[in-house]
This record gives structure tokens, C-alpha cells and sequence, in this order.
């Protein structure tokens, strides 16, 4: 059986704002992070998340002394989408069920990715 890795992006700035990309296949709901191995001649659709979501959940990270913390969300987006990543904030983090919105971020070597903010 034939095995091919997706390439597409994970996340990508539309006229609405900043979008993440999660797949579909024939029959299943749609997931992020976008399936990464498809078998035989699959095709997966791609569903657009966002711009912004609800906060379904988030936790604070206080990796050490010498480094601020950190948030981390769980984003539920529509159609039924729960997506994870870094949750920017100054002082109190949102609560939850307030809407985010996906924005622009770098990792610490520059790679772009994304972020969720109130």
C-alpha cells in the first residue's frame, strides 16, 4: 500500500484574520493537528479554524526562576474542533470561554507559528 506524508501548512493568514488548518477525510470528522499520513490515494479536505474560538481550557506554566511563565490553551473552534497551543496574555489569563483569536508567533528560533489571544 502506498503511504505519502501531507505537506500542508498547519496554520495560514486569511482576509479574516490569522486561520489554523485542520483535515478531513471521507467519513471522519475534521482534526487538527492535519493528519500527516494518508494510505492509498486518500485526499483530505482542509477545514479552516478560526479566527477565533472559546477558551475551553488553559494552564500556566512556571518553567523556572530565571524564565517567565507560560500559558497553554485548549481552543474549541467550530465545526467541533478542539485545537492546543501557547496562550499570550498580560497579568490575568482570560477566562474561560472568552474568545480568542489565532495570531502570529515565533518560536524562539524564528520559526512562525501561531498563538491564541483574547
Amino acid at each position: 500500500m502506498k503511504i505519502s506524508k501531507w505537506m500542508g501548512p498547519h496554520f495560514r493568514e486569511t482576509p479574516r484574520g490569522m486561520v489554523l488548518v485542520a483535515t478531513q477525510l471521507a467519513g471522519a470528522p475534521a482534526q487538527f493537528p492535519p493528519v500527516e499520513f494518508l494510505h492509498g490515494d486518500q485526499r483530505p479536505a482542509e477545514v479552516e479554524l478560526g479566527p477565533s474560538g472559546h477558551l475551553y481550557s488553559y494552564t500556566v506554566v512556571h518553567a523556572s526562576k530565571d524564565k517567565p511563565p507560560y500559558g497553554l490553551a485548549m481552543v474549541d473552534f467550530e465545526p467541533g474542533v478542539r485545537a492546543f497551543g501557547r496562550l499570550l496574555f498580560d497579568g490575568q489569563p482570560p477566562a474561560l470561554g472568552s474568545r480568542v483569536r489565532v495570531v502570529p508567533f515565533a518560536l524562539q528560533d524564528g520559526t512562525p507559528d501561531y498563538a491564541f489571544q483574547e
